[in-house]
């Protein structure tokens, strides 16, 4: 039996080049997590033109959708979407395989395009979520540290207005000298 491989093409903006994808990656281990249980790597690979790879030397097919993506990413210079591919698929050379296809599944084509993962825009949303996460994560660790040293002091003591009131790096001070941590 075959041993199974997972592959991705990659043709985003980005010029990256090949590498592996771990999905342990996408979930970082927080304090006192265990480690997952299950492992994926799948390996990328770069296919826009001017990488080079040898699987566009290899293929023809991957060869010409790398050819389109680009083309259509040219086009977008200068022009909305729709014509853009549109363009594309017009000047795309007349020996290409994937010609006809994309002529006669035009509309599928772009509502692809239109529909495509935007690597930016959803990497900003990740970076938004993953810093609402941390100040969230950060106000509870600080509520909790606040709360630990409120019961060691004695209320009405400078100390606890300190605590109280004092800034961020009064409290910290506190911190150190009852050894909250």
């Amino acid at each position: 039996m075959p041993v199974p491989k997972l592959v991705t093409f990659y043709n985003g903006a980005t010029d990256i080049g090949d590498r592996v994808l771990r999905l342990s990656d996408s979930f970082p281990m927080a304090q006192n997590a265990e480690a997952a249980d299950v492992e994926v790597c799948v390996k990328m690979i770069n296919i826009r033109p001017q990488y080079g790879s040898d699987h566009l030397k290899n293929c023809k097919l991957l060869s010409e959708y790398s050819w389109f993506v680009e083309e259509v990413r040219r086009n977008r210079e200068t022009m909305d979407i729709e014509p853009a591919i549109d363009y594309a698929i017009k000047d795309m050379p007349e020996d290409y395989v994937i010609r006809p296809y994309m002529i006669a599944h035009q509309a599928e084509v772009k509502n692809m395009l239109f529909t495509e993962y935007d690597e930016k825009e959803t990497m900003e949303l990740f970076r938004k979520e993953g810093r609402e996460e941390g100040i969230k994560e950060g106000r509870e660790e600080g509520s909790n540290l606040l709360a630990k040293l409120i019961r060691v002091l004695t209320p009405g003591s400078k100390d606890y207005e300190d605590a109280l009131n004092g800034t961020y790096e009064t409290r910290q001070e506190l911190f150190k000298k009852y050894n909250i941590v």
